[in-house]
């Protein structure tokens, strides 16, 4: 098949979207005639991986905005630089299509259903989308937690609910001939938009290569690695800021009973960091148990895994949580919300899942799950082992026969 990917976040060096935006193609390429248009950005670092590596069957094309776009659209106005670059990669997604004789248009990237481009318009072509996400909202009952933030949530629910009204009247998700959500919340938001459920399934949007696999951990390693006469050891890894869920985090640690051995390793960095720091610093119970390591390396983040017992992913909005997919490939079972991207990826088996009903449940359910934890190793083994054969089936090979499969039955 002749393939046209639309991939404005495409970087071979770095993770999350521009990771989902390289792989995807990389991989189709080993299969398929494949085309990528990107944005200008890109260039560099493109051009760099291909003179340094044999790549076949695949041809990239840079798109350019006028800068004054770019001062403009930031922030959570950025949606508008999106459209704004399909706009312009349009005309040439149809010139190629034209020269090509491309058989399937698939965005990838962007992934925020705020952005989805005109190409299902370019006529006789198929086009595929997605896994879109961003139509998620903070549960009500973790509300608390924006506190300081309301302003940014009150114009992001506007800019959404603008966004769906807009994707409603203009029918443009009818243009798409398939498209994959990247959690339900996404799908429920949009599905009066869609209306055509045959059309459409949630599936993970990220991916793993085979090397990022670990094939085995044992107790021995970890020991090697660990600090003496420390118990349970969670991580938790992400930019601190306040969606990230890092203040509720804590307000669950401090519930821990204080016979109970443990330690939280928090890696990164970010606006919440200070802040962070003090509530743990003014509070002894917590003081004991949790650690900050600042910002670390993604190429040192190996040790941090391999001292750790369980992951925690305690964010209050996500679209899925590309380091969750990275914490299982480690072999660590996750505890997270029953929300998101880890209800797609987690269950009793690979982890923890936590629901409530308002902040008081939440909290509270959240602390269960690390104290379950904690009492019982076992189990931590026995999920992690889950977690890690649950992580083989999200390589960028198995990924991309499953979109081989969609792109098949359309054509």
């Amino acid at each position: 098949m002749n393939i046209l990917y639309i991939a404005y976040s495409c970087n071979p060096y770095n993770g999350s979207e521009d990771k989902i935006g390289w792989s995807v193609p990389i991989e189709s390429a080993k299969t398929n005639c494949v085309y990528v248009i990107t944005k200008e950005e890109q260039r560099i670092p493109v051009e760099k991986y291909l003179s340094e590596n044999k790549v076949e069957n695949i041809k990239f094309y840079f798109v350019d905005i006028p800068n004054l776009y770019k001062k403009i659209f930031k922030g959570f106005m950025y949606s508008g630089r999106l459209n704004i670059w399909n706009r312009r990669a349009f005309p040439l997604a149809k010139r190629i299509c034209n020269e090509k004789q491309i058989d399937i248009i698939h965005q990838i990237t962007p992934i925020e259903f705020r952005a989805i481009g005109n190409y299902g318009k370019i006529k006789d072509k198929k086009f595929v989308c997605g896994p879109l996400g961003g139509g998620e909202t903070l549960p009500t009952g973790l509300k608390d937690y924006a506190k300081g933030h309301e302003i940014i949530e009150t114009i992001r629910t506007i800019v959404n609910n603008w966004n769906r009204l807009k994707i409603k009247i203009t029918g443009k998700l009818k243009y798409c001939d398939y498209i994959m959500f990247a959690n339900k919340e996404t799908k429920n938001y949009l599905t009066n938009s869609l209306k055509r459920d045959s059309l459409c399934e949630v599936f993970f949007d990220n991916g793993l290569r085979t090397d990022e696999l670990t094939i085995d951990i044992t107790e021995t390693n970890k020991k090697v690695i660990k600090n003496d006469g420390v118990g349970c050891v969670f991580l938790v890894a992400g930019r601190m800021i306040y969606r990230k869920g890092h203040e509720f985090l804590l307000d669950a640690l401090n519930r821990i009973p204080n016979d109970l051995n443990y330690e939280c390793r928090i890696v990164g960095d970010g606006p919440e960091f200070n802040k962070l720091k003090e509530i743990c610093k003014n509070n002894e119970k917590l003081s004991n148990h949790v650690i900050f390591t600042g910002m670390i390396p993604y190429n040192e983040m190996e040790n941090e895994y391999m001292k750790a017992d369980v992951f925690i992913m305690p964010s209050i909005r996500e679209t899925t949580g590309t380091v969750l997919l990275e914490a299982m490939s480690k072999g660590l079972p996750v505890i997270t919300i029953d929300k998101f991207g880890g209800a797609i990826l987690i269950d009793s088996n690979t982890g923890w899942l936590y629901s409530g009903t308002d902040k008081e449940s939440y909290v509270e359910n959240l602390k269960n799950a690390i104290v379950e934890c904690i009492l019982n190793p076992h189990e931590i083994k026995r999920r992690g082992n889950n977690a890690l054969n649950s992580a083989k089936k999200y390589t960028w090979a198995e990924k991309n026969k499953h979109y081989q499969k969609i792109y098949t039955r359309l054509i």
